[in-house]
């Protein structure tokens, strides 16, 4: 009996030994903030504890010794071992981008596979400015701003003019925001409405190869996420030449340990550099709200609003600035110019089934109101009134999303299986007027379009071998066009159409640093309403093919790059037709490609960089002499130098060229190429910021936008064939300063 219970206490004190209790605090090792939802984890991968809002987390473990993992997307893994002694831990985690020594190759390793893995490195180090800049972190990927700062910029990517999103895909916390059948064009994307500080995350693709992607993403695609809570509030102020000024706070509203809100506020002002007062004006908000119902279920819902107004001085004709009737910012009708306004709510529910199965439900609408006033031929049409067209469109959009992911389904080992589903519906009212100036002259055209849009796919991603991951997937789309005419011939017309996508990318670890990639997919991007319903000539969903050759390559600890070439075939080449809502099909098209984009960090605060990107496009149904793409680059170039001391001072200068490329098809004009220099230089503490923006460093005289069509000045008999083009930006400074409390 006696033995016994000397037994027993000795194995309660054994157990009692081997059960250590540690706690600590997880905080950002650049800006000394807590980092939430931080994973602590055994080398097992057993999950043990997740940090709270405030960074704190506190295990019991069972040994005394035990390594412990520490896990967060965008942060690099950090690994301590616990000993008897350990009690309190202060951890201190590393973005994973700011050192490329951490930089892994292996495509095992990466958490989203086909992902541009250089665009994100860029992204972490380059300082971002405005939503805008987002975008321009993609290698080879340049915007234009052609109509006032309150327009969706143009795009281009691998050779592609994708107008405002025609053939590269925008979405935000998953939420799709290329609009079809838009009053101003096909895909129409306004990044406007996003508050850069409130964006966490940004993946970016390239080609038509993601199948979680549908309508537009051709050229590439964007997905931005924005922050769950706020790490601290904050308060900032810009102010810059030509009467830039900008104001934003945002604000914690609830912070607990499984619960979390918080609201941005922005508001912008910018009389710009023209010499008819620009006066742009746009206020912001967008407010998001987390919860975890229970261990399994997490609830998101966002409210994101949006509205502007601005006035354009368009694009200018050249011989009307070479004979000095104006300068090169002036306006030949400062009328132009509109106002939009948007607004998002989200609701998203996250929920882990088991340990291998992950299941998201999403549900959100969007309004969208838009006016604008343009006039691309000024007095061609109407030789007394003008030619002011007033594009307007009022749009609503229900969709719901799902997509379950499951680990080794169907008991293949090392794999990962996602489903997806989603059901879109776009309701819109879109008119064409004409106008004197901004004043009702006669209505050209009305429609209301419904447009619906069911889609599936399927991705399998499989550890063939150690060295070889297969990312396969297919994609369906099932559309609905449903379009009536209202005025000035009421007719209504209805059509649908199908498109299947299939998906494959290959990855091979040729070593540890170097990994070889093959892609080859289908994609899409939608037609005009009104012209699928009434061409029947044009497949509604023409069918874009993709394949992508190339490697990633590590050499030592300093050096990554990305070599790839390209192709890329698209049944139908569209172009806008703004005043009858139509498109103007100039048949299939083709381009070939090549991109370099390479990091290279000689010392641990600096880096360099640079993207060399090349396209080469042509129409595949045109005569060889007249089937250049217009408007589309074929040289482009982007890089720069990034320092970043530890006492807080970051600091930038880039450059962005582009080259010429041609206007029309037969190539005898000829857009202007142009190189730009900007810098960013900031100062931060734990409770301010300062910072020093300059666009056009070297006050370059450049054309941002470039057309070549007809116009007719009053006092000219007949139209002129003419370069219209939107100046860049002269030498702008912006100085900013933020608070954090």
């Amino acid at each position: 009996m006696i033995l016994c219970s000397v037994w027993t206490v000795f194995f309660s004190l054994s157990i009692f030994s081997q059960t250590k209790k540690i706690s600590g605090k997880v905080t950002d090792i650049e800006t000394q903030l807590e980092v939430s939802k931080v994973r602590i984890l055994t080398t097992e991968n057993k999950v043990l504890a997740t940090t709270n809002s405030a960074g704190f987390f506190s295990i019991n473990l069972e040994k005394t010794t035990l390594q412990l993992v520490f896990s967060l997307e965008g942060y690099i893994d950090r690994i301590i071992t616990i000993t008897k002694e350990t009690d309190n831990l202060s951890v201190q985690l590393e973005k994973e981008a700011t050192l490329l020594s951490e930089i892994i190759i292996s495509a095992k390793n990466e958490k989203k596979l086909g992902v541009q893995k250089v665009s994100k490195i860029s992204l972490e180090l380059r300082p971002i400015n405005n939503s805008q800049d987002y975008l321009r972190a993609v290698p080879g990927l340049f915007i234009a701003q052609h109509a006032g700062g309150g327009k969706a910029e143009q795009i281009f990517l691998r050779g592609f003019d994708n107008d405002h999103g025609t053939d590269f895909a925008v979405l935000v916390d998953d939420i799709g925001i290329n609009l079809s059948s838009h009053a101003h064009g096909q895909g129409y994307a306004d990044l406007h409405f996003l508050i850069p500080e409130t964006i966490n995350n940004a993946d970016y693709y390239k080609g038509p190869h993601e199948a979680s992607l549908g309508n537009f993403a051709v050229s590439g695609a964007a997905k931005f996420t924005s922050k769950d809570n706020l790490d601290n509030n904050l308060i900032k102020l810009e102010y810059g030449q030509y009467d830039f000024a900008r104001a934003l706070a945002m604000i914690s509203l609830v912070k607990k340990n499984n619960e979390s809100a918080y609201i941005a506020i922005e508001g912008t002002y910018n009389k710009s550099f023209f010499e008819s007062n620009q006066n742009l004006r746009r206020l912001n908000t967008f407010t998001k709200y987390s919860i975890d119902l229970t261990n399994n279920h997490e609830l998101k819902t966002s409210l994101s609003t949006f509205h502007s107004n601005w006035n354009a001085s368009g694009q200018i004709p050249l011989r009307a600035v070479k004979n000095g009737l104006i300068t090169r910012f002036g306006a030949i009708d400062d009328q132009e110019g509109g106002d939009t306004k948007r607004i998002h709510a989200n609701v998203q529910l996250n929920s882990t089934l088991n340990n291998n199965t992950k299941l998201t439900n999403q549900l959100y609408y969007v309004s969208n109101i838009f006016n604008l006033y343009s006039n691309f031929s000024f007095f061609q049409n109407d030789p007394v009134n003008g030619d002011m067209i007033h594009q307007e469109e009022d749009r609503d959009i229900f969709t719901y999303k799902g997509n379950i992911e499951i680990q080794n389904f169907l008991e293949i080992p090392n794999s990962t299986t996602t489903f997806g589903w989603s059901a879109e519906h776009h309701h819109n009212f879109i008119s064409l007027n004409n106008t004197v100036g901004r004043t009702y002259l006669n209505a050209v055209n009305k429609f209301e379009f419904k447009e619906t849009n069911y889609a599936a796919f399927i991705k399998e991603r499989l550890q063939i071998s150690s060295k070889l991951t297969v990312l396969a997937g297919l994609r369906a789309n099932f559309f609905n066009f449903n379009s009536t005419e209202i005025s000035p011939n009421p007719q209504e017309g209805n059509t649908t159409s199908f498109r299947l996508s299939p998906k494959l990318s290959l990855y091979f670890d040729a070593t540890a640093n170097i990994q070889f990639y093959a892609k080859a997919s289908s994609g899409f991007h939608s037609n005009y309403t009104n012209a699928a319903v009434t061409d029947k000539t044009t497949n509604p969903l023409p069918k874009a093919i993709g394949y992508d050759l190339g490697t990633e390559f590590k050499v030592g600890k300093k050096f990554i790059g990305n070599i790839a070439g390209y192709y890329l075939q698209s049944d139908a080449e569209f172009v806008f037709l703004s005043d009858g809502f139509e498109f103007e099909n100039k048949g299939r098209s083709k381009r070939i490609g090549s991109e370099v984009s390479l990091r290279y960090q000689p010392l641990p605060y600096f880096w360099l960089d640079t993207d060399l990107n090349y396209s080469y496009g042509t129409l595949l149904d045109a005569p060889q002499n007249e089937n250049k793409i217009p408007t589309a680059p074929r040289f482009t170039s982007t890089g720069g130098a990034t320092l970043r001391l530890q006492n807080g001072i970051k600091a930038s200068l880039r450059y962005r060229y582009l080259g010429e490329r041609p206007l029309i098809e037969d190539a005898s004009i000829i857009g202007q190429s142009y190189f730009i220099t900007d810098a960013v230089i900031n100062y931060e503490t734990s409770k301010y910021k300062i910072g020093l923006s300059i666009e056009n460093l070297f006050d370059t005289n450049w054309r941002e936008a470039v057309f070549y069509d007809s116009s007719q000045l009053q006092g000219e008999l007949q139209p002129v064939d003419d370069i219209h083009f939107t100046p860049g930006t002269p030498f702008l400074a912006k100085l900013s300063l933020t608070y954090i409390f």
